[in-house]
């Protein structure tokens, strides 16, 4: 057996059987889903962040734009990040106490809110000052709470579940009402929950700790190893895997396992560029959608270029029809149609390229040549867009294409071996009807 052949087996074997079991895990697709929803929130509260700090006065153009912000003042627009990127948790706890009550068939929406109730109770309680009356603190609720909303947002429904199991339960007249009966359903909940948490707090306040502190000294070190080379290396790698066997690989690897990690890495950065300081985190999201993947996983667009002046009609036919919605990265048609799922001809390219790819990111991020990520485009956006719109820097646009560029080049030699193939048996298809046409007269 050759040693494509056993990748392939491989991937099937043993990769995909376990890509299974992650994405239907319910507590990973209730994490996952939690976070999802709070996307359009991210996406808007970062923008504001990047445009509440214009990258300098150097020309006419970003003198303007500063004296934008004066006018409207930039505490204003702050307030828009406040209450989308900077409590995201919040909708984070929520959004993932609703899925996981769903998959058990509670009552969702009492589960959400109760998630949200533990959450608040365990990241900000209120201060009560005179002159202010009471004052709930925000530095949990948002990248550095996202552990913490993750813990209540499943803890909620998994509590709810092994009451309703040993029917510990207030037990109202069948006359009163399903939805007033619902709601009575949360009280011992609540109570249990509350004292548990507030105990929680009380203890941990001996040892000037509290639960969100607790748990962000649990998750620190996966944190720091997350934002690594390696780290950033292994999750391309898994996704190309996982997409070569036909699985979705980023909502394997990215959406149902790294997310919450690269979205506390995001707050981090939020909050030092909010403080005038040192942007610490390379590895978020957007260093994948803009940068490594351009066009999509594997970074296809390069060969979608390539596929468009094919001599081959097959090859011509899916570049033109995947040029416009690989430059929104989506790039299922090239996958599919080409196909490079399960096809060995592809596999070194499919791999190599998101691999060299990530070499050269990496080192722009690592030696300044272009600022760190501080803001969440949508991943559709346009890769040089986004890419300078994350970074707030003209320069990463440069590193885009210099991406594309390297994509083509690697591809380019499997791309020609494939052309050359479809090509002979094209041209032996068009032998074959012409001695049929010939026989016909």
């Amino acid at each position: 057996m050759s040693f494509m052949s056993n990748v392939t087996s491989t991937v099937e074997r043993v990769i995909s059987p376990i890509a299974y079991k992650v994405s239907t895990q319910p507590h990973i697709n209730a994490v996952k889903d939690g976070f999802v929803a709070t996307m359009p929130f991210l996406i808007v509260g970062s923008l504001l962040l990047v445009l509440a700090f214009p990258p300098g006065t150097s020309n006419a153009f970003l003198q303007g734009w500063q004296a934008l912000i004066d006018t409207i003042g930039q505490g204003n627009i702050l307030s828009g990040f406040q209450v989308s990127m900077g409590i995201f948790a919040l909708y984070a706890a929520f959004g993932i106490g609703f899925n996981l009550a769903e998959h058990y068939k509670l009552r969702a929406l009492n589960s959400g809110m109760l998630s949200m109730f533990v959450f608040l109770l365990a990241v900000a309680p209120v201060e009560f000052i005179p002159e202010h009356g009471g004052i709930m603190p925000i530095a949990f609720m948002g990248g550095t709470g996202a552990f913490t909303a993750i813990v209540c947002g499943l803890l909620v429904p998994e509590c709810q579940r092994l009451l309703l199991k040993y029917n510990i339960r207030l037990k109202l007249p069948e006359a009163v009402p399903p939805k007033i009966s619902a709601s009575f359903d949360l009280l011992i909940p609540i109570v249990l929950l509350t004292i548990i948490v507030v105990s929680m707090n009380v203890v941990l306040g001996q040892y000037d700790l509290n639960i969100p502190k607790s748990v962000m000294a649990v998750f620190k070190p996966i944190v720091a190893v997350s934002d690594s080379f390696f780290a950033c290396l292994l999750a391309v790698v898994m996704i190309q895997l996982l997409w070569f066997a036909g699985i979705h690989g980023s909502q394997v690897v990215v959406v149902g396992i790294l997310y919450p990690i690269l979205l506390v890495n995001l707050g981090l950065n939020q909050d030092a560029l909010a403080a005038g300081l040192e942007i610490p985190k390379i590895f978020v999201n957007p260093i994948l959608d803009f940068f490594i993947f351009v066009g999509g996983a594997g970074g296809t667009l390069g060969l979608v270029i390539l596929m468009m002046r094919s001599k081959a009609t097959h090859l011509k036919t899916i570049g033109r029809m995947s040029i416009i919605p690989g430059c929104f990265n989506i790039n299922e048609p090239v996958i599919f149609g080409t196909p490079i799922v399960m096809n060995v001809s592809y596999f070194i390219p499919w791999l190599l390229s998101p691999v060299i790819n990530t070499c050269i990111v990496w080192l722009a991020f690592k030696t300044d040549f272009i600022p760190k990520v501080v803001a969440l485009p949508p991943w559709t956006m346009p890769a040089p867009i986004g890419a300078v719109m994350a970074t707030n820097s003209i320069m990463a646009a440069s590193v885009v294409i210099v991406c594309v560029l390297v994509s083509m080049a690697i591809f380019f030699p499997f791309f020609k071996a494939h052309e050359k193939q479809l090509l002979i048996e094209e041209q032996s298809k068009s032998n074959v009807t012409e001695s049929a046409v010939a026989t016909v007269s």
